[in-house]
């Protein structure tokens, strides 16, 4: 029997990490590598106290694609013309790399501010559908949901410091003098 072919010739075959996305992947000594998910550029932007632009990437920008290094968004209308430069601008700053912004025309997941928002809602229409807080209305016409609080996702730290101060044992109204 002949010998089976080769998938490809001898000299000609793509090793294993190398290519295209090979060259585009962070190195460890890359200052990129710390920005492998949107979330941590959004979390830069926030650290850098940068309001302005903070806002406008949670509520004018829907990302399409990211990787480090490249961010591909589609505008919402409230979009400010130059928010892809400055957005470039400020990481490359910050990061001291550079970084590729663009605009695409389609294809953007729903903004920060309004996954939040529908997170939001899903969360009151979940507390309203609990039978304690359905007789609880009942019980009190008037009342209504202020602020949503999950306490699974407060820090133990939270109720300590919500906690009365510990008092010094200097006196005991029980001790006989």
């Amino acid at each position: 029997p002949a010998p089976a072919p080769s998938a490809a010739p001898a000299g000609r075959g793509v090793r294993p990490g190398s290519g295209p996305q090979a060259a585009l992947a962070p190195t460890p000594d890359d200052p990129l590598v710390a920005y492998g998910q949107f979330d941590a550029v959004v979390a830069l932007i926030r650290e850098r106290r940068d309001m302005r632009l903070l806002v406008e990437v949670e509520t004018c920008l829907k990302l399409v694609r990211y990787s480090p290094g490249r961010i591909e968004f589609e505008p919402t209308a409230e979009a400010a013309p130059d928010l892809a430069a400055r957005l470039a601008g400020r990481l490359q700053d910050w990061t001291g790399a550079r970084w590729g912004v663009s605009v695409v025309s389609g294809g953007g997941a729903p903004t920060i501010a309004q996954t939040r928002d529908a997170a939001e809602s899903a969360a009151r229409t979940a507390a309203l559908d609990n039978p304690l807080v359905k007789a609880v209305f009942d019980a009190f016409p008037g009342a209504r949901i202020d602020a949503l609080r999950h306490p699974d996702t407060r820090p133990e730290t939270a109720a300590a410091s919500e906690a009365l101060p510990e008092v010094e044992d200097e006196w005991d109204p029980f001790e006989q003098d």
